[in-house]
C-alpha cells in the first residue's frame, strides 16, 4: 500500500511592488519634457501595479525631487493617485517613507521649517501611507500600528506582511538601525519588510554607503530588507532589494539597471521570495562622440559640420518620445568659440535633429577638461 502523501501546498503570503527614487518635480535641464518624464514613470508604476493586481507597494523614499514644485505638476501627481485608487477601489495601498530628497531643509536657497515634505500632504490627504518611527522618544515604543485617522504610525500590516519604516537617518544610520531592530517584535510572525533610505557600500563606486556586515543583524527579524537611495539596481543574498531609480536623474543613471521589483513572497517549509526586476520605459538617451581633426575658425563651420556629421540621428516628427543628446565634442579645441556658442548649438541640434534636448561636453587634446560634471541629482 502506497503512503498518503503530505507535502506542503505552498502559501501565497504577498505579491507587492517596490519601487524608490522617482524624484518627481525634477527640474532636469530646465525641460518641461524632461520633467513630465519623472511623472510618466510614477504613472507607469501605478500601471504596473493595477495590471498585475499586488496587494501593496512599497516606495523607498526620494519620491518627490525636493519641495521646489510647481502646483501643477503636484496637482499632475494627486490626480494620479485619486485615479489610481479610485480604478482599483481602494484595494492597492500605497506605503512610503521620506529619503533625503523628500526632506531638504532649503527651498530656493531659503531655509524651510523642518519636518515638511510633499509626502506629508499626500498623507494627509489620504493618498498613500507614510511611516515612520519614533527614534528619540524614550521608552516610548518605536513603532506604533499606523493609525488611519491620526495619519501616523511606523509599521502597517497589510495581508500576512507587517511593513516597518522611517525616514532618511543620514549617512550613518547604524546606531538607529539598532534601536529599530529592538524594537520589531519577536511575536510578530508575518513576513516583515523594513522599508529604509540608505545604500550599501560597495554597491556604487565611490559611493559611500553602510558595509554588509554591519547590518546584517537585521537579518535575524526582518525577511527583506527594502532600500532607496542608490540609483543603482541590486539584490544581496536575496534578502536586501533596492530597485534604483525609476528615471535617470542624472547621465550616468543611463549605464545603470534600474526599474522596479515585481515580488512574490510564498511560504512552504519557509519564505521564498521571487524577485523580477521591471525596466520602466524611460526617454531613450543617445551618446555621440565627434574628434575634431582639424582647426573651426568660426561658429558657422563648426556646426555646419556637426549637424552633417549627425543628420542620420534625425528624429521623425511623428516620434512619441524624442531622445536626449549626449554630444562629446574631442580632438582640436575650436579657435574663437564661447560659452555663448555652446548654448546656440545646443538649440540647434534641438531644432535640426529633433531631440528633445541636446547637452554638449568638450574635452578637447589641449584644453582638457572633464565631462564628470554631469548635470546631476545632488544625493
Amino acid at each position: 500500500m502506497n503512503s498518503p502523501n503530505f507535502k506542503h501546498k505552498e502559501e501565497n503570503i504577498a505579491k507587492f511592488i517596490h519601487a524608490s527614487d522617482i524624484h518627481l518635480g525634477s527640474q532636469q535641464f530646465h525641460n518641461t519634457d524632461r520633467s513630465n518624464d519623472f511623472i510618466d514613470a510614477f504613472k507607469e508604476i501605478l500601471f504596473l501595479a493595477k495590471y498585475y493586481e499586488v496587494d501593496f507597494i512599497i516606495l523607498g523614499g526620494d519620491i518627490f525631487n525636493s519641495l521646489d514644485l510647481l502646483p501643477a505638476k503636484f496637482y499632475r501627481v494627486v490626480k494620479l493617485l485619486k485615479k489610481f485608487h479610485t480604478s482599483t477601489i481602494n484595494t492597492i495601498p500605497i506605503i512610503s517613507i521620506e529619503g533625503n530628497h523628500d526632506i531638504r531643509k532649503f527651498s530656493r536657497a531659503t531655509r524651510v521649517k523642518k519636518g515638511q515634505s510633499w509626502l506629508k500632504v499626500l498623507n494627509e490627504l489620504e493618498l498613500l501611507i507614510l511611516l515612520d518611527a519614533e527614534l528619540k522618544n524614550g521608552n516610548t515604543p518605536v513603532f506604533k500600528e499606523f493609525d488611519h485617522k491620526k495619519r501616523k504610525g511606523g509599521k502597517i500590516t497589510l495581508k500576512n506582511a507587517t511593513i516597518y519604516g522611517n525616514h532618511y537617518l543620514g549617512q550613518t544610520p547604524i546606531r538607529d538601525l539598532r534601536k529599530i531592530y529592538d524594537a520589531i517584535e519577536d511575536s510578530d510572525e508575518n513576513f516583515k519588510i523594513l522599508l529604509q533610505h540608505f545604500g550599501i557600500a560597495g554597491q556604487m563606486e565611490n559611493v559611500p554607503g553602510v558595509p554588509y556586515r554591519d547590518l546584517s543583524f537585521l537579518k535575524d527579524k526582518i525577511n527583506y530588507l527594502a532600500l532607496g537611495h542608490f540609483h543603482k539596481q541590486f539584490i544581496i543574498n536575496n534578502w536586501i532589494f533596492n530597485p534604483g531609480s525609476s528615471e535617470a536623474a542624472c547621465s550616468s543613471d543611463h549605464f545603470y539597471e534600474r526599474g522596479i521589483f515585481l515580488i512574490q513572497v510564498l511560504k512552504k517549509m519557509g519564505y521564498n521570495i521571487k524577485a523580477k526586476s521591471i525596466k520602466l520605459k524611460n526617454r531613450e538617451f543617445i551618446w555621440k562622440t565627434i574628434r575634431l581633426n582639424t582647426h573651426f575658425n568660426t561658429y558657422e563651420s563648426l556646426s555646419k559640420y556637426i549637424i552633417n556629421y549627425l543628420s542620420t540621428l534625425k528624429v521623425p516628427h511623428n516620434f512619441k518620445r524624442p531622445p536626449i543628446l549626449y554630444l562629446r565634442l574631442t580632438g582640436t579645441k575650436p579657435l574663437n568659440l564661447s560659452r555663448k556658442h555652446m548654448t546656440k548649438l545646443s538649440h540647434l541640434l534641438i531644432h535640426e535633429l529633433g531631440v528633445v534636448d541636446a547637452k554638449i561636453y568638450q574635452k578637447y587634446d589641449e584644453n582638457i577638461k572633464t565631462i564628470d560634471s554631469y548635470l546631476c541629482i545632488g544625493n
